[in-house]
């Protein structure tokens, strides 16, 4: 008889976290906003979203105006008739705000409530007459948290700082024209951000060819791009007129006039046009089809001929490539599956090989190990490191590239066996095979066939990496294998300077240093009487990591000739016992150390600057709201 699965939560408990549901639930339908007409609600809601996107010191900011237009967004385009809202009115603004205010708390506490029914240990639920308290316990999800924050930031610095000086020329170019207007400036102006917007699609999840023929159903990925550009550019010219002529505000279009711009300008036929923009505005098909706001950052107006509300800053910074796809992947899942999953899949093996291969690191992409056990996994990437001091290091990486999520349901999905779970399985696979004869032979293959330049007895490394679209551990906190999303390892990488130490030492210590860097509080409203409160991560220090000096270091040869000239050997790093035994060894020796091990057996033999442990993180300082995006 199979054992019985533990339940992820104690019977009282979940009987406890499910009326807490219900109440929101019924708090939610009773909103008064629920009942205001519609398109109003919706113009007035996108119009505050603007309005707090540009007083950047609101308490929450813009996210969480956003959280609850995405909660509220079956109504909100749904054309329905009711009470005619005047943001002129006080009654009607408090109103407004209020509700607001409650459908945001909503949308979190919704991610936290998937959490907790699908996460064992996700979190701590305290319930008493006066107050409900949810905290983290899984240091995973705030960590998880972080580092997307984190890697947005630091990320858009690297990226943007070199647009400062164009950036200020557009501001300059626009300050004195009307809106719409064709003069030498905005003509100037528009080519400059024609440029931004290139660099801001380089820096979503921009894992396809932008001129990717695939359908995806109705329309190309190319086609799209085509379109998202001409959008992204839109949503760039009238942020920067709102933030420089105080032209703060949403943007109304027509459908039909930029379908019929797009055909003249882009040579796209409009049907393909049309079926592009159902994808990427949230109208009351969208909802019918149970997809979520989060998806979303144009909406429609309801009734027919509805105009695209854009709401230029979110469209700004919102990540429309992920959007699509997983929109796509919902109302199309046999195209998705077809033709964009497996494309999805080799394109980011592609991008991650490039990474590497950028720091002087030697890549092999998909390589096959069923002709030696059909039972065993392929290996996706393993990244091979000429360590002149110790022989090789080798990193055995899973790789898995899910569309990023947007919200807990998504996030869950990690959990299914075909996704991150499956990775460290297959991880388990390999870690077994490599530490058999057969396995230390086919590593062997692998390696140079002239041998190791300066030894003919040496050490080879084995460490395994997961690495992902965007999961950096959350839901894992139990796994030994390290695991990293692309977005912090690119960063890494460009940091290192090929140098493999640095790279291991961060890879081990950045869950630690993660945790203690990030900041988390209390957030609190009152709901029938009790004080709700739930732990979010918030403002606080960024963590960035230390520029390496090895590859392009002017003493490296230095410090390898003194190596060889002091007589010692890679075998020295196991002490004098194990270097007396090793020595007598005239051939590679492979060993593979732990996953979770906060160190390497290459850890020690290259100078570093004295104070400061090789490879460890630094807590940049930043201030925690700069972002250049």
């Amino acid at each position: 008889m199979a054992a019985k699965k533990d339940p992820v939560l104690k019977p009282e408990l979940k009987e406890q976290i499910q009326a807490f549901e219900r109440e929101l639930d019924a708090a939610l339908g009773g909103l008064s906003i629920r009942s205001w007409a519609a398109t109003p609600t919706l113009r007035l809601a996108a119009e505050v979203y603007e309005q707090f996107a540009v007083q950047t010191d609101h308490p929450g900011g813009p996210g969480h105006i956003s959280r609850a237009m995405d909660v509220l967004a079956p109504h909100l385009v749904s054309g329905g008739e009711g009470y005619t809202p005047d943001i002129g009115r006080k009654q009607d603004g408090v109103q407004l705000f209020a509700d607001l205010t409650f459908a945001g708390h909503y949308f979190m506490l919704r991610d936290y409530l998937y959490y907790a029914y699908n996460a064992k240990g996700a979190l701590s639920w305290a319930f008493s007459e006066d107050r409900v308290d949810i905290r983290f316990a899984d240091p995973s999800i705030p960590r998880q948290f972080f580092t997307v924050f984190n890697d947005m930031v630091m990320n858009s610095v690297d990226l943007f700082g070199a647009f400062e000086t164009d950036a200020a020329k557009i501001r300059s170019l626009l300050e004195n024209e009307a809106e719409g207007a064709e003069t030498p400036n905005t003509i100037a102006a528009w080519a400059l951000i024609e440029r931004e917007v290139d660099l801001k699609l380089s820096a979503y999840f921009n894992i396809l060819p932008d001129d990717s023929a695939i359908d995806l159903g109705g329309y190309s990925y190319a086609e799209f791009m085509a379109i998202y550009r001409a959008l992204t550019a839109k949503a760039l010219y009238h942020r920067y007129l709102a933030r420089d002529q105080n032209a703060v505000g949403a943007i109304y279009i027509s459908h039909d006039e930029f379908a019929s711009l797009a055909v003249a300008d882009l040579g796209i036929a409009r049907a393909r046009i049309d079926a592009i923009l159902k994808d990427l505005v949230y109208d009351a098909d969208a909802a019918t089809d149970r997809l979520d706001g989060a998806y979303f950052s144009l909406f429609r107006e309801g009734g027919h001929d509805g105009r695209i509300v854009m709401r230029p800053h979110h469209f700004a910074v919102d990540e429309g490539l992920v959007n699509l796809l997983r929109v796509v992947a919902q109302r199309r899942p046999q195209i998705f599956l077809n033709a964009v999953s497996n494309s999805l899949g080799a394109a980011f093996v592609r991008r991650v090989k490039a990474a590497w291969e950028a720091e002087g690191f030697t890549c092999h992409a998909e390589v096959p190990l069923r002709d030696i056990d059909p039972k065993l996994p392929d290996i996706d990437l393993m990244v091979i490191s000429e360590e002149p001091t110790l022989g090789y290091v080798i990193f055995i990486c899973e790789l898995k590239s899910p569309i990023p999520p947007k919200w807990a349901k998504d996030q869950l999905k990690a959990l299914n066996k075909d996704s991150v779970s499956k990775a460290f399985h297959q991880v388990r696979m390999l870690q077994a095979f490599l530490r058999t004869d057969e396995g230390i032979t086919f590593i062997r293959g692998y390696l140079p066939k002239d041998g190791h330049p300066y030894f003919s007895g040496f050490i080879t490394v084995l460490d395994h990496l997961v690495i992902t679209s965007d999961n950096g551990g959350m839901f894992f906190e139990a796994e030994q294998t390290k695991i990293i999303n692309f977005r912090t390892l690119e960063r890494l990488l460009r940091r290192s300077d090929g140098d493999m130490a640095l790279i291991q030492n961060v890879l081990a210590t950045y869950p630690e240093m993660a945790g203690k860097t990030l900041r988390t509080a209390m957030t609190e409203f009152q709901l029938n009487g009790r004080t709700i409160a739930y732990e979010s991560v918030t403002d606080g220090p960024l963590l960035d990591f230390p520029q390496g000096e090895w590859r392009s270091s002017s003493t490296r040869q230095q410090h390898i000739e003194e190596f060889l000239a002091s007589g010692l050997h890679p075998f020295d790093v196991f002490g004098e016992d194990g270097a007396e035994r090793l020595h007598a060894i005239s051939e590679p020796t492979i060993l593979n150390v732990s996953s979770n091990r906060p160190g390497t057996a290459s850890d020690g033999l290259r100078s570093e600057p004295s104070g400061k442990t090789a490879g460890e993180p630094d807590i940049a300082s930043l201030p925690s709201g700069q972002n250049s995006d």
